[in-house]
C-alpha cells in the first residue's frame, strides 16, 4: 500500500529561512548540519538531501563554471 504524502505548510522568514518541523525532520532522518540541495523545477521548489554522488557532481559543476555551491 502506498504511503500517504507528508504535507506541511511552512512560512518564509525575514532572512529567507524555512523551518522544517520536528515531525518532518524525523520522518526523513534529517539532522542539524545535514546539507540539502534546493532546485526549482517549473514553479516547484524541490529540496533533497545532498548525497555523496550529488555533492561531488555539484562541486565539479561549480568548479567548471566558476560558481560556488555555497550561500549567495
Amino acid at each position: 500500500m502506498p504511503r500517504k504524502p507528508l504535507i506541511e505548510v511552512v512560512q518564509l522568514g525575514k532572512r529567507g529561512e524555512i523551518v522544517l518541523s520536528r515531525r518532518l525532520r524525523n520522518s526523513l532522518g534529517l539532522h542539524e548540519g545535514d546539507e540539502l540541495v534546493l532546485s526549482v523545477e517549473e514553479r516547484r521548489i524541490v529540496l533533497e538531501r545532498r548525497g555523496r554522488n550529488l555533492g561531488a557532481y555539484l562541486d565539479v559543476l561549480a568548479s567548471s563554471t566558476g560558481a560556488t555551491s555555497g550561500d549567495d
